[in-house]
């Protein structure tokens, strides 16, 4: 009778993490395939030769970030909105690096831990929103303006 009670524990123990796996990738589709459509956009386009990353960026309007490399191998971000609208393109040579975001937002705020740190792009102009937890692990949100390194708003303790 023990063997069959650890058999069923183990099975269900198995079923929940598989379960869990399923939800996981379930639930990160959507945002995969909006990043795969935007970096097939960017290719057919021929806007980037070389693409490094893309992620989700949400504002007002949805769109996809794309980084990478154009035919000269300047560094540029491609903002491909998800739904309707047009691309918009920020040379990113001249511009702060998110490394360079996380130490301005370091130096003006009590950081525990940085969450992420994603270029966007909002009205006026590419930014950096660089999410943190504070100390008394509130929620923080500091957006710098890649072009020059200034604030460009704020949303702190969530």
């Amino acid at each position: 009778m023990k063997q069959w009670v650890t058999f069923i524990l183990g099975f269900l123990s198995f079923l929940a993490v598989a379960l869990m796996i399923i939800v996981i990738v379930a639930g990160n589709k959507p945002y995969s395939d909006a990043e795969q459509r935007a970096i097939e956009r960017v290719k057919d386009e021929n806007l980037l030769a070389e693409v490094k990353q893309a992620y989700v960026y949400a504002n007002k309007q949805t769109a996809v970030t794309v980084i990478g490399t154009d035919a000269k191998g300047k560094l540029n971000a491609i903002f491909v909105p998800t739904g309707e609208g047009e691309v918009k393109i920020a040379p990113l040579d001249e511009a702060m690096t998110a490394k360079q975001a996380r130490k301005a937002v370091a130096k003006e705020a009590e950081v525990k831990e940085f969450l992420h740190t994603r270029l966007g792009m909002e009205k006026d102009g590419a930014v950096w929103e660089v999410a943190y937890k504070d100390k008394e692990d509130q929620l923080n949100y500091i957006y710098i303006m890649a072009s020059d390194g200034k604030q460009w708003k704020k949303i702190l303790n969530l």
